[in-house]
């Protein structure tokens, strides 16, 4: 169970990590403060390293558990979560 919960709070830090970014990069609520063109874009690769590191994760996880339907209901749930990331 510790595993599952870990994995599972891996895949929620790109909720967090994402609007963080946005946010801060926002001219209009920032106003002086806001990230600088270098700052977007390393942390937009960070934030992508650590959606592919977790991923890599999941894939493993999924693996271990040794069970089809698993492997397909994880490959199913992986291509909607990519897209959903993507699209915030």
């Amino acid at each position: 169970m510790n595993d599952f919960l870990n994995v599972l709070m891996s895949l929620q830090l790109p909720f967090a990590l994402i609007p963080v970014l946005t946010f801060t990069s926002l001219p209009s609520i920032m106003k002086d403060f806001a990230n600088g063109l270098f700052w977007r874009v390393t942390g937009g690769l960070l934030i992508l390293l650590i959606c592919c590191i977790n991923m890599y994760f999941v894939v493993a996880y999924v693996l271990a558990l040794n069970h089809l339907a698993l492997y397909v209901g994880a490959a199913i749930l992986s291509v909607l979560y990519l897209a959903f990331v993507a699209y915030l």
